[in-house]
């Protein structure tokens, strides 16, 4: 059997090899596949009524360039709400501010949330109730988005007769860390959710989405935001819930429409896409999956190389070195070659896609991390706010609502509690 051992490894590297080959072929294909949304002009066409949502917390530094490129946008017969979640920085003045300068904006102040909830979701489906527009869109904080972008995704929405519109657009990234990882994790994502399959109602994939939008008696049909209540990647769970009540959906790819800010520090990085691996992946199995493949891509090829160096000035030559050393060299030149198109993809700088090793190390670290917290059972926290516990379900989840503060609305100087009057911006 020992005698075998040898080529029973070399036969499985080359299936490998020829998976990963495939591989790259399938993102070329799936690349060109992926065509942008025409874009919509300023037409005089009737657009139905928009809400749309952005829920925040503690943003003052970046919140008024979310909020300022939705009021550029222009969209007629549209009611913008800020859904300020609890932020113990000074988001609320800042909003204020905009408020004073734009009448129709809305805020909504949430001051508690309930044991077990996230704030997001509860967020959304403590507005929710007060929605009034035919096509809602659910708009991250750290986005901000290019003219005609709302436009073009409402018309998709009704062109094609969807539910359901879920995007991913272009990361907004200034540091080393970022542009080393965040490509590749984008990779690493669609690798487990490929975009056709959350098109298709045949497929239960679901992937996070920072603009999402939505017919709002699709929402309510799925009862919304408080079915994800206790939910914190409620909004690919939102996705698995449509798509499972029949409800048509369509993913894009929507670079040229807008752009989504990422974490920033490395220590902000590592804490965000731990978070995410753990709500994305969510197995241990399939974290183990991820981190092997990462590096088979990124290193394997040039632990091989390095092998054959070694054993070569060692004056033992390899088995079939020349066989190992061919293999090797055009893994490299594949896995190389995939990683330069994720980042031509992600529009993210090029050359950082010549350190993909580092930057498969680092996403690898990253995965072990989210491993050990899924093994020990760590609970999550965001944004300040840590769930220890499952939330009840039924009756006892309305219970719990009620027990929380009424939240207030914010809208120009004056806040009041929210009565369902507010009139639509025009």
């Amino acid at each position: 059997m020992i005698s075998y051992l040898p080529w029973i490894i070399l036969i499985i590297y080359i299936a490998s090899l020829l998976s990963l080959c495939w591989n790259f072929l399938r993102t070329i294909s799936l690349v060109r596949h992926q065509r942008a949304l025409p874009p919509v002009g300023d037409t005089e066409r009737q657009w139905p009524s928009l809400d749309v949502l952005i829920p925040v917390k503690d943003e003052a530094d970046h919140i008024a360039a979310c909020v300022e490129s939705v009021l550029a946008e222009g969209y007629p017969n549209v009611r913008i709400t800020v859904v300020n979640d609890r932020s113990t920085d000074n988001t609320a003045e800042v909003v204020q501010q905009l408020q004073d300068r734009n009448p129709g904006l809305r805020r909504v102040d949430i001051k508690e949330l309930p044991e077990g909830y996230y704030g997001k979701p509860h967020g959304l489906h403590t507005v929710a109730k007060d929605l009034t527009g035919d096509v809602v869109a659910f708009v991250d904080s750290d986005l901000y988005l290019k003219p005609g972008c709302l436009r073009t995704l409402v018309h998709h929405l009704e062109s094609n007769r969807l539910d359901w519109v879920a995007t991913m657009g272009a990361p907004e990234i200034s540091r080393f860390w970022e542009k080393l990882i965040v490509p590749l994790f984008g990779a690493v994502a669609f690798a487990w959710y490929d975009p056709r399959k959350i098109s298709d109602p045949d497929w239960p994939d679901a992937i996070g989405s920072a603009l999402m939008v939505c017919r709002r008696d699709s929402y309510e049909a799925i009862d919304g935001h408080n079915a994800v209540i206790d939910t914190y990647d409620e909004d690919s769970e939102l996705i698995r819930i449509a798509k499972r009540a029949g409800q048509r959906v369509s993913f894009v790819l929507a670079s040229e429409l807008f752009t989504q800010r990422h974490y920033g520090s490395l220590a902000s990085t590592v804490r965000g896409l731990t978070r995410t691996f753990i709500g994305g992946i969510k197995t241990v199995p399939r974290h183990l999956l991820t981190a092997t493949a990462l590096s088979f891509i990124s290193h394997v090829p040039l632990a091989i190389l390095l092998l054959v160096g070694v054993m070569a000035m060692l004056g033992s030559p390899l088995w079939l070195w020349p066989v190992w050393t061919g293999l090797a060299c055009l893994h490299l030149a594949v896995s190389t070659a995939l990683v330069l198109l994720v980042y031509r993809t992600a529009d993210a700088d090029r050359r950082f896609a010549w350190l993909h090793p580092l930057g498969s190390a680092m996403l690898i670290a990253i995965c072990a991390r989210a491993m050990v917290q899924l093994i020990r059972g760590t609970p999550i926290t965001w944004r300040g706010t840590t769930v220890r516990q499952s939330v009840p379900s039924g009756t006892e989840r309305r219970d719990n609502e009620a027990d929380a503060e009424t939240p207030t609305v914010a809208s120009g100087t004056a806040a009041r509690p929210i009565d369902g009057s507010q009139t639509r911006m025009k």
